[in-house]
């Protein structure tokens, strides 16, 4: 088996760095031929996926986190296989899916998992893979992009309230199949995955095999009402709030007077407006057995 492993050196703010030695390490022992290659940019991951064919190598594996996963499904040939090593700050599309934090279970799985059939999200003909927002969770995503210092949740809770004190209310015109509905909004998702921000169970009711995109709409409110509400929905629990509201269609579409920036996976994707929906092409993600 031809592993192609995808590795960006910034991951998890340094810990694929430090492990993706012993998780090649590891593949090898397993009988697995491992191509390495390593990422300088955002565009050199997308640009060596790109370059990957099932002539060169099995299966692709991404080590690292979600951001990583994402650049390298942008580009990905989807006949090839997708695995992932999860070494990133908040990992949740691979606990979505049930990939072992452990990293020797996790490289398990990339030799001896199977072939499940995964949703791939498009915004504005970009793939995503988990979660695309636009209005506060999106700034707060830009702003998570630029701390350095902390990882995982404590990244996004510091840029939740870096965020918060001057944000306001974002009139968006919300279409669901070609129904449109105009309302101030502080923010809104659309989930093929349920969760982000490691661990955020934003979109609690998405399912990533089910065809379908999951939109929750964060109405207007009180910066109050907003920062007692957010932790519920690390349970999804926000969803009995009662200015979040939920819908679940084939397409999607949001305009803003503005453009304003659309983020996916921890990355920036595109602009408003924005047209979202399913991809007609399956992700062939590797996951554990049973």
């Amino acid at each position: 088996m031809r592993l192609a492993v995808l590795y960006n050196p910034a991951a998890g703010r340094g810990r694929a760095r430090l492990h993706v030695g012993e998780a090649e390490q590891m593949l090898r022992a397993a009988g697995a031929e491992v191509l390495h290659y390593e990422s300088k940019s955002r565009e050199h991951m997308i640009e060596m996926a790109r370059q990957l064919t099932p002539d060169i190598c099995d299966r692709v594996v991404v080590c690292g986190g979600d951001g990583s996963f994402h650049l390298t499904l942008r580009s990905l040939d989807l006949r090839i296989p997708l695995a992932v090593l999860p070494l990133g700050s908040g990992d949740d599309f691979a606990k979505t899916v049930g990939i072992p934090a452990r990293l020797d279970h996790a490289c398990d799985t990339v030799v001896n998992g199977f072939v499940r059939e995964i949703d791939v999200g498009v915004a504005n003909g970009r793939r995503f893979i988990g979660v695309a927002g636009v209005g506060f969770d999106s700034v707060v995503a830009a702003r998570a992009n630029r701390v350095k210092y902390l990882r995982g949740s404590l990244v996004y809770l510091y840029s939740i309230f870096s965020v918060l004190p001057s944000f306001e209310p974002v009139p968006m015109k919300i279409s669901i199949d070609g129904v449109a509905e105009t309302e101030e909004v502080m923010f809104a998702v659309v989930g093929n995955g349920h969760r982000y921000g490691a661990g955020i169970l934003i979109a609690p009711g998405a399912k990533v095999d089910d065809g379908l995109l999951d939109l929750y709409v964060i109405g207007k409110c009180s910066k109050w009402n907003l920062v007692t509400t957010l932790p519920k929905a690390y349970t999804g629990k926000h969803v009995g709030s009662p200015f979040v509201r939920s819908a679940r269609g084939r397409t999607m579409r949001i305009d803003t007077a503005t453009p304003m920036e659309v983020y996916a996976d921890g990355e920036p994707l595109t602009t408003t407006p924005v047209e979202l929906s399913i991809a007609p092409e399956k992700l062939r993600m590797i996951v554990p057995r049973g």
